[in-house]
Order: C-alpha cells, then sequence, then structure tokens
C-alpha cells in the first residue's frame, strides 16, 4: 500500500511539473499581433508623454496606477521617486521633448503584460540621460493600457546602452519636437 501511494505522489508531481512547463514556455512572447500591439501602445504612450498630450495620455494609461523613477549618476541613485498617473495624465503643455526606446523585451499572459527597453531622452535636440523604461500594460475592453511605468533616469548611461543603430529606435514618427538622427 505504501509504494502505491508513493507511485501516485510520483504520478502527481510529474504532471505538476509537465504543466509547470508548459505555463513557463507560454510567457514569453517576442513576435506576433499581440507584441505589436503592445509595443503600439508603448509608441503612443511615448508620444504623449513627448508632445504633452493629456487627453491621448488618459485614453493610454490608468489612472490608478503609479510611475517610479529613479535617478542615478556616477555619484550614486537618488531615492525612488513615486507619482501617480493621474499626477502624469494632468501635465498640460509644456516644452515637448523626444523618448524613443529600442531592443523592448515582451512578456505577455492573458490580458497583463510587460515591456522592458532601455531608452534615450532628448530635448531640443540634445541628448539629456538615458535609462530604463519597465511598462505593466493591461487589456481593458479590448486594448492594452499602461498600468504601471517605472524607468531610471542615467545621464551617464547612454554610451553603455545605446544602440548601435538609431533605425533600431522607436517611435520614428509624430514628434512635435524635431532634433531626430
Amino acid at each position: 500500500m505504501k509504494r502505491l501511494a508513493i507511485a501516485a505522489l510520483a504520478l502527481c508531481c510529474s504532471g505538476c511539473i509537465a504543466v509547470n512547463a508548459t505555463v513557463t514556455s507560454e510567457r514569453a512572447t517576442t513576435s506576433g499581433p499581440e507584441t505589436a500591439a503592445i509595443l503600439d501602445t508603448v509608441d503612443h504612450f511615448l508620444l504623449a508623454v513627448g508632445n504633452h498630450d493629456a487627453a491621448a495620455l488618459k485614453d493610454l494609461s490608468v489612472a490608478e496606477g503609479t510611475t517610479f523613477l529613479q535617478r542615478i549618476t556616477k555619484e550614486g541613485a537618488k531615492p525612488v521617486a513615486r507619482r501617480s498617473n493621474a499626477e502624469l495624465t494632468s501635465a498640460n503643455g509644456g516644452d515637448p521633448f523626444i523618448e524613443r526606446f529600442w531592443d523592448p523585451k515582451v512578456e505577455v499572459r492573458g490580458d497583463l503584460a510587460h515591456v522592458w527597453a532601455p531608452y534615450e531622452l532628448r530635448d531640443n535636440g540634445k541628448v539629456i540621460h538615458c535609462g530604463i523604461d519597465a511598462f505593466d500594460l493591461v487589456r481593458i475592453d479590448g486594448h492594452w493600457r499602461i498600468g504601471n511605468l517605472m524607468f531610471t533616469m542615467e545621464p551617464d548611461a547612454c554610451g553603455e546602452i545605446k544602440p548601435a543603430s538609431l533605425s533600431a529606435m522607436r517611435p520614428r514618427d509624430g514628434w512635435k519636437e524635431h532634433g531626430l538622427d
């Protein structure tokens, strides 16, 4: 009887391992229509931020979400700052800037997604800083929205993380400011 119980337990555990392997293999998405729709949302969100388009920001984000940012310099990292997405979407007007990203890593599971990508921020044609953008997205009523955003601001990291080709950067078009290479 003891052997039967051990065999049954082993059989159950092997089934759990197989199920877990299947779930893990479906988690990451690198291409396809979902990834394209997710990256399109990120493109439009960055255009809205850089162009100070409050109406587009409200449409593209979840007001209850949170934005975390951290400035990292040669002198060290500053404390992480927190803002609500509602604060982000209330900003209207201002000097436009350009924020482009490249080499995004996209993970999707159901109606949740995550994008991690290096980025560059330019103002008046000058590179201000680079860093990492991390977007949490949620699909609401069939549309992807930015739920939470985290990013670093690293003025000394551009040489380290900039892509070999500027053509890898996105979004390319739609900026109010000029100064793309």
